[in-house]
């Protein structure tokens, strides 16, 4: 984390009160490289993850999807004759890939073994599967973290028929690459072929997304969820799968003749336009409550680890306002500072305010807790019952965030 600390990218230049001299200046080289996979690779090639065996080398191929996500392509919605644009603006990285990226808040379920497919998410108020049907099973599964065995070659699933639920999601799938080969990236190793080849599955959990012919901001898993069935006339998911879709989950569907489609299209650069700037964060809604995290060497617990990761994308963070805030101020600090003294200046705090939409006192209280963790607090006050719904709260999120880093920063 020190190392995110200490790099400087330009602000935000669509943030509402920039003039247009700050604007400019502060552009800078943000531009992407034209020769770079974010920009002349296929998507469908960056979203197999089999080839990659490291943390880090995942890690800058997330950040590498999400740019090509958030920058060059917009989600599409078509229903019949009519259709509907959507801006991208903020995604959530969950993998799992056994003896390498073992992240315990992602679902590893059978529908992510497979990339470039959706799968809608639905938390039942029971927290239960309802049982399966042949039909069903392959197009859904429940939006919570599995609990896993002590063996990590068993994965739980949850997948399940479809039922009512008020929280829903929806992701596209990261794995095995359904058929293609990548001219970019070395061919993906076959799970299915191979029963000793670590399993890969994951999402890009979409959160917020802007619609283009109005502007509307669109923000969180369930209304994002809501409004694709609006677009798509179905009044639930399993009419959108099965009717609508007609069970064909593809989010590159080649088939022209369907009625209702979801599908990812990549936009042409405007000239002479700049991209905007692309932040990072810890992901939503993740804490250290459960019980299976040892009081003692907490710190090595897969929980621990992963739960700081910065995992969840976004742009245009003056408008995601809705969900998040402790996140959005941290990425949004963390891509401003440059060094301490940077901290205690006016102009850096007056600066975060107006990327955030924040007022300047909850930028200052932000910046205090966070800062006074650095150097006290305990992580046991974070874990087990205590350290329930610590992400929802951006105080103590950010007391928790500043403690791990002090405590996994290396001495």
């Amino acid at each position: 984390m020190a190392d995110t600390l200490k790099r400087k990218q330009p602000v935000d230049t669509n943030a509402p009160s920039l003039s247009k001299e700050k604007r400019q200046r502060l552009v800078g080289d943000t531009a992407p490289d034209a020769s770079s996979p974010a920009v002349s690779s296929d998507l469908i090639d960056l979203l197999d993850c089999t080839s990659i065996s490291t943390d880090a080398v995942l890690a800058d191929r997330f950040e590498c999807i999400a740019r090509t996500l958030l920058h060059d392509h917009r989600l599409v919605a078509s229903y019949g004759g009519s259709s509907a644009e959507y801006d991208i603006m903020e995604v959530e990285f969950y993998l799992y890939k056994a003896g390498c990226h073992e992240d315990p808040f992602t679902h590893a379920s059978e529908e992510q073994s497979r990339s470039g497919q959706w799968c809608v998410l639905t938390l039942l108020d029971d927290a239960k599967p309802c049982r399966p049907t042949k039909k069903t099973k392959t197009h859904r599964y429940f939006h919570r973290a599995p609990r896993r065995s002590q063996s990590t070659a068993t994965l739980a699933t949850a997948a399940g028929g479809y039922r009512g639920g008020t929280r829903k999601g929806l992701d596209l799938t990261l794995g095995a690459s359904p058929s293609r080969t990548s001219a970019y990236f070395p061919p993906p190793v076959s799970t299915s072929a191979d029963p000793h080849s670590p399993t890969v599955r994951g999402g890009i959990l979409l959160r917020t997304v802007r619609r283009v012919s109005d502007s509307k901001v669109i923000s969180g898993p369930s209304l994002l969820v809501d409004e694709v069935l609006r677009i798509s006339h179905a009044a639930s998911i399993a009419e959108l799968v099965e009717d609508r879709w007609n069970g064909d989950i593809s989010a590159f569907p080649s088939d022209a003749a369907r009625k209702v489609t979801l599908a990812l299209k990549r936009i042409p650069p405007k000239p002479d336009a700049m991209p905007p700037i692309l932040y990072r964060s810890p992901r939503i809604g993740l804490d250290l409550s459960h019980p299976d995290i040892p009081a003692d060497n907490s710190l090595a617990h897969p929980r621990v680890i992963y739960v700081s990761k910065p995992y969840r994308f976004f742009v245009h963070p003056h408008l995601l306002t809705s969900n998040g805030r402790g996140q959005t101020f941290l990425g949004v600090y963390r891509n401003c500072v440059t060094t301490p003294a940077v901290e205690d200046g006016d102009v850096f705090r007056s600066e975060l305010a107006e990327l955030t939409a924040m007022k300047l006192s909850v930028v200052v209280k932000y910046l205090s807790e966070f800062k006074h963790s650095l150097s006290h607090g305990s992580l046991r006050s974070f874990l087990g019952s205590s350290g329930k719904g610590a992400s929802a709260s951006p105080v103590l999120f950010l007391r928790m965030m500043g403690t791990l880093e002090r405590l996994q920063e290396p001495h």
